[in-house]
């Protein structure tokens, strides 16, 4: 992979009655594969400013796959196929992270293939501050995923023909996460993660690589039938950590971690609504693993 980039950014660090600082940076970057074909064009540009009452404010914009540019890993092994413009908005806004409950909420858009491909996305998320020794988090992750050119396999034929297919995916994405954090003393410390993951999707509208490099979307696929591939899956994924540290004297150190995980797929979008999938994951069967690890420091 070859890469070239630039980047130019504004730092306004004196206060005034509006804001207490600000950021804006402006970036372009071109990628080639090593054997000079080009991957992507990219434009860039991102804002920040921390407000008077210490809010935060962050906004973005990426416009990529303008001009001729290629993916080279789309087709799985297969040709390079033409990629179209795609553009990615975000924004971040988040409260002063001084207090005991400081919310902040992302989110973000994604518009490509000539706009039969989009990606809303929205990420909020709490900090919770109980005391100088206890704090912790929660977050989620909610995505609507319409994917109009995913990968969908290569098949071979009966005359020996590779066929590169692709559909498009009907994708919805949830998932929690936890985290807590709790100090007894310098010397001992309590660390809670936990994750539980929903996503299921429908592919629909399969079709084959007719003509990788051509200019028009439309122009490059056309109608293939893929026999025996399932066309609908329901993910499910729970993923905790517990992690005790105890500095049992200077430089010596013993930590006690426990790690669970549970995961299901079944090859079907289901009629459950996501807080019944999120409740079906516990009763999936568990993976437990328990590690500890002992150092001593030798102090001669």
């Amino acid at each position: 992979l070859q890469t070239q980039g630039t980047w130019v950014g504004l730092r306004f660090l004196t206060p005034s009655r509006f804001h207490r600082e600000i950021y804006w940076n402006f970036n372009e970057w071109n990628d080639w594969s090593a054997s000079g074909t080009q991957l992507n064009h990219y434009l860039n540009s991102n804002f920040h400013v921390v407000l008077p009452n210490n809010w935060s404010v962050d906004l973005g914009a990426t416009y990529s796959g303008f001009g001729t540019a290629y993916d080279d890993r789309a087709a799985r092994g297969g040709p390079a196929v033409r990629r179209s413009p795609r553009s990615n908005l975000w924004a971040s806004f988040s409260l002063d992270d001084r207090k005991a409950v400081a919310p902040e909420v992302y989110l973000e858009y994604v518009r490509g293939d000539e706009g039969r491909t989009t990606l809303p996305g929205l990420y909020p998320s709490l900090s919770l501050r109980a005391s100088s020794r206890l704090s912790g988090s929660i977050g989620a992750s909610l995505e609507r995923y319409r994917y109009n050119t995913q990968w969908y396999g290569n098949q071979v034929d009966g005359a020996g023909v590779t066929h590169y297919t692709f559909a498009r995916l009907d994708q919805r994405t949830v998932s929690l996460r936890f985290r807590l954090n709790y100090t007894a003393s310098p010397n001992l410390t309590l660390q809670v993660y936990a994750e539980p993951f929903v996503s299921k999707g429908r592919y629909s509208d399969v079709r084959e690589v007719a003509d990788p490099r051509a200019a028009s979307y439309v122009d490059r696929y056309r109608p293939y039938g893929a026999p025996g591939v399932s066309g609908e899956f329901n993910y499910k994924q729970f993923r905790s950590n517990v992690v005790l540290r105890w500095e049992y004297r200077p430089g010596s150190l013993l930590y006690l971690v426990w790690t669970q995980g549970r995961e299901g797929s079944v090859p079907e979008y289901g009629t459950r609504s996501f807080g019944r999938d999120f409740g079906d994951l516990f009763w999936l069967r568990p993976e437990n693993t328990f590690l500890v690890k002992l150092s001593y420091w030798f102090d001669w």
